[in-house]
Protein backbone atom coordinates (compact mmCIF):
# COMPACT_ATOMS: atom_id res chain seq x y z
CA UNK A 1 0.00 0.00 0.00
CA UNK A 2 1.53 3.27 -1.04
CA UNK A 3 0.61 6.72 0.19
CA UNK A 4 -0.03 9.46 -2.28
CA UNK A 5 1.77 12.77 -1.87
CA UNK A 6 -1.36 14.47 -0.46
CA UNK A 7 -1.87 11.73 2.16
CA UNK A 8 1.76 12.02 3.24
CA UNK A 9 1.43 15.78 3.49
CA UNK A 10 -1.72 15.44 5.62
CA UNK A 11 -0.04 12.88 7.91
CA UNK A 12 3.02 15.15 8.29
CA UNK A 13 0.78 18.11 9.16
CA UNK A 14 -1.06 16.10 11.83
CA UNK A 15 2.11 14.71 13.40
CA UNK A 16 3.86 18.09 13.42
CA UNK A 17 0.84 19.84 15.00
CA UNK A 18 0.71 17.55 18.08
CA UNK A 19 3.60 19.35 19.89
CA UNK A 20 1.84 22.67 19.29
CA UNK A 21 -1.25 21.30 21.05
CA UNK A 22 0.74 20.09 24.09
CA UNK A 23 1.15 22.27 27.18
CA UNK A 24 4.16 22.03 29.45
CA UNK A 25 3.82 23.07 33.09
CA UNK A 26 6.30 22.89 35.96
CA UNK A 27 5.90 23.17 39.69
CA UNK A 28 6.36 21.46 43.03
CA UNK A 29 4.78 18.37 44.58
CA UNK A 30 4.67 17.63 48.31
CA UNK A 31 2.87 15.12 50.47
CA UNK A 32 2.88 12.58 53.24
CA UNK A 33 3.19 8.79 53.30
CA UNK A 34 0.18 7.01 54.77
CA UNK A 35 2.13 4.00 56.00
CA UNK A 36 5.67 3.27 57.15
CA UNK A 37 8.45 2.58 54.69
CA UNK A 38 9.72 -0.25 56.94
CA UNK A 39 8.29 -3.58 58.07
CA UNK A 40 9.55 -6.31 60.39
CA UNK A 41 10.81 -9.07 58.12
CA UNK A 42 11.18 -11.59 60.94
CA UNK A 43 14.36 -12.88 59.27
CA UNK A 44 17.17 -11.06 61.03
CA UNK A 45 18.77 -11.24 64.44
CA UNK A 46 19.93 -7.63 64.88
CA UNK A 47 17.27 -5.10 65.87
CA UNK A 48 17.48 -2.21 63.44
CA UNK A 49 15.22 0.71 64.31
CA UNK A 50 13.84 2.79 61.45
CA UNK A 51 11.56 5.80 61.29
CA UNK A 52 9.91 7.37 58.25
CA UNK A 53 10.08 11.11 57.69
CA UNK A 54 6.51 12.30 57.45
CA UNK A 55 6.84 14.30 54.23
CA UNK A 56 7.99 14.08 50.59
CA UNK A 57 8.84 17.03 48.37
CA UNK A 58 10.26 17.71 44.93
CA UNK A 59 9.84 19.16 41.46
CA UNK A 60 7.06 18.14 39.06
CA UNK A 61 6.80 18.44 35.27
CA UNK A 62 3.51 17.92 33.42
CA UNK A 63 3.00 17.60 29.69
CA UNK A 64 -0.68 17.93 28.81
CA UNK A 65 -1.50 16.27 25.48
CA UNK A 66 -4.61 16.17 23.33
CA UNK A 67 -7.43 13.67 23.94
CA UNK A 68 -7.40 14.19 27.75
CA UNK A 69 -3.96 12.54 28.05
CA UNK A 70 -0.84 13.74 29.78
CA UNK A 71 2.58 12.66 31.04
CA UNK A 72 3.93 13.60 34.47
CA UNK A 73 7.43 13.17 35.86
CA UNK A 74 8.39 13.87 39.48
CA UNK A 75 11.54 13.72 41.61
CA UNK A 76 10.35 13.24 45.21
CA UNK A 77 12.80 13.35 48.13
CA UNK A 78 12.41 11.98 51.63
CA UNK A 79 14.75 11.08 54.47
CA UNK A 80 14.71 8.16 56.91
CA UNK A 81 16.50 7.43 60.16
CA UNK A 82 18.05 4.01 60.78
CA UNK A 83 19.62 3.62 64.21
CA UNK A 84 20.31 7.35 64.17
CA UNK A 85 21.88 7.41 60.68
CA UNK A 86 20.22 9.35 57.87
CA UNK A 87 19.06 7.61 54.69
CA UNK A 88 18.27 9.62 51.57
CA UNK A 89 15.66 8.40 49.08
CA UNK A 90 14.66 9.89 45.72
CA UNK A 91 11.58 8.51 43.93
CA UNK A 92 11.18 9.08 40.19
CA UNK A 93 7.66 8.27 38.93
CA UNK A 94 6.84 8.67 35.21
CA UNK A 95 3.08 8.61 34.85
CA UNK A 96 0.63 8.43 31.99
CA UNK A 97 -2.36 10.53 33.00
CA UNK A 98 -5.98 10.54 31.78
CA UNK A 99 -8.10 13.61 32.64
CA UNK A 100 -11.88 13.23 32.71
CA UNK A 101 -14.03 16.07 31.50
CA UNK A 102 -15.72 18.00 34.25
CA UNK A 103 -16.69 21.53 35.01
CA UNK A 104 -14.28 24.05 33.44
CA UNK A 105 -12.11 24.44 36.57
CA UNK A 106 -12.32 20.87 37.93
CA UNK A 107 -10.86 17.82 36.16
CA UNK A 108 -10.63 14.41 37.90
CA UNK A 109 -7.74 12.26 36.68
CA UNK A 110 -6.18 8.82 37.03
CA UNK A 111 -2.56 7.96 36.40
CA UNK A 112 -0.37 4.89 36.12
CA UNK A 113 3.27 4.26 35.39
CA UNK A 114 6.65 3.01 36.49
CA UNK A 115 8.56 4.40 39.45
CA UNK A 116 12.24 4.09 40.22
CA UNK A 117 14.02 5.04 43.40
CA UNK A 118 17.56 5.74 44.49
CA UNK A 119 18.56 5.12 48.09
CA UNK A 120 21.94 5.87 49.69
CA UNK A 121 23.58 6.03 53.12
CA UNK A 122 22.00 2.82 54.39
CA UNK A 123 23.73 2.43 57.74
CA UNK A 124 26.54 -0.10 57.36
CA UNK A 125 25.54 -0.94 53.79
CA UNK A 126 27.64 1.38 51.68
CA UNK A 127 26.11 0.57 48.30
CA UNK A 128 23.61 2.93 46.74
CA UNK A 129 20.53 1.01 45.70
CA UNK A 130 17.67 1.32 43.23
CA UNK A 131 14.55 -0.73 42.57
CA UNK A 132 11.59 -0.35 40.22
CA UNK A 133 7.93 -0.31 41.06
CA UNK A 134 4.53 0.62 39.70
CA UNK A 135 2.30 3.57 40.68
CA UNK A 136 -1.50 3.89 40.52
CA UNK A 137 -3.04 7.25 41.35
CA UNK A 138 -6.21 9.32 41.27
CA UNK A 139 -6.85 12.98 41.95
CA UNK A 140 -8.42 16.25 40.92
CA UNK A 141 -6.89 19.07 38.87
CA UNK A 142 -8.26 22.43 40.04
CA UNK A 143 -7.61 25.34 37.65
CA UNK A 144 -7.29 28.80 39.20
CA UNK A 145 -6.20 31.36 36.59
CA UNK A 146 -2.73 30.14 35.51
CA UNK A 147 -2.31 27.88 38.56
CA UNK A 148 -3.10 24.15 38.74
CA UNK A 149 -3.65 22.65 42.21
CA UNK A 150 -3.71 18.84 42.15
CA UNK A 151 -4.46 16.81 45.28
CA UNK A 152 -3.81 13.12 44.63
CA UNK A 153 -3.80 9.67 46.25
CA UNK A 154 -1.06 7.26 45.09
CA UNK A 155 -0.51 3.56 45.69
CA UNK A 156 3.01 2.24 45.02
CA UNK A 157 4.06 -1.39 44.75
CA UNK A 158 7.83 -1.92 44.77
CA UNK A 159 9.03 -5.03 42.91
CA UNK A 160 11.43 -6.03 45.68
CA UNK A 161 12.30 -5.33 49.30
CA UNK A 162 15.14 -2.85 49.07
CA UNK A 163 17.95 -1.36 51.10
CA UNK A 164 20.14 -4.35 52.01
CA UNK A 165 18.46 -4.55 55.43
CA UNK A 166 18.36 -8.33 55.19
CA UNK A 167 22.04 -8.43 54.23
CA UNK A 168 22.75 -6.48 57.43
CA UNK A 169 21.24 -9.48 59.26
CA UNK A 170 18.56 -7.16 60.61
CA UNK A 171 14.86 -7.77 61.08
CA UNK A 172 13.96 -4.64 59.08
CA UNK A 173 12.90 -4.62 55.42
CA UNK A 174 11.34 -2.04 53.16
CA UNK A 175 7.56 -2.09 52.79
CA UNK A 176 6.72 -3.19 49.23
CA UNK A 177 3.24 -1.57 49.39
CA UNK A 178 3.09 2.13 50.15
CA UNK A 179 0.37 4.79 49.96
CA UNK A 180 0.77 8.56 49.75
CA UNK A 181 -1.33 11.71 49.74
CA UNK A 182 0.25 14.41 47.57
CA UNK A 183 -0.56 17.89 46.35
CA UNK A 184 1.02 19.38 43.26
CA UNK A 185 1.10 23.05 42.31
CA UNK A 186 2.08 23.80 38.72
CA UNK A 187 2.21 26.92 36.55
Amino acid sequence: MSFSFSKRLLLAAIVSSVPALAQLSVGVKAGVPLNDAFINSGQGTIPLVGTTTRFLIGPEVDLNLPFHLGVEADALYRRYKLNGSGVNEWDFPILLKYRFTGVPVLHPFVDIGPIFNHVNNVGRATDDQSIPGVVFGAGIDLHALFLHIKPEFRYIHWMDQNYNYLSLNSNLASNQNQAQILIGITF
